[in-house]
């Protein structure tokens, strides 16, 4: 079951990463003008989300060990990809390739 779920997940990853470039040529040569979400649209999407999770961790005990132990995980992940990938990322971004 592990190494199907694996599998699975490689694939559908590979397959998201390799088709999406495509397909945003395609809609931009569409005539789809691409824009990103404005920072205030963000912030309250997050808002909602974390209401939503608090909401969550108060009435399902489940939700909240997994929640409480994914939420610290992922603060010090970001907090590593900040100095690290991140800057990486933004670079190659910019980049004239």
């Amino acid at each position: 079951m592990e190494a199907a779920a694996s599998y699975a997940h490689t694939e559908m990853q590979a397959r998201y990463d390799n088709r999406n470039p495509a397909a945003l040529r395609r809609l931009v040569a569409g005539g789809v003008k691409l824009l990103p979400f404005p920072k205030v649209v963000m912030d309250e999407a997050f808002k909602q989300s974390m209401a939503l999770y608090e909401e969550l961790r108060q009435s399902n005990p489940n939700w909240k060990k997994i929640y409480d132990d994914y939420s610290t995980f992922r603060r010090d992940q970001n907090q590593w990809f900040r100095f690290t990938e991140a800057t990486f990322d933004r670079y190659m971004q910019a980049a004239k390739l």
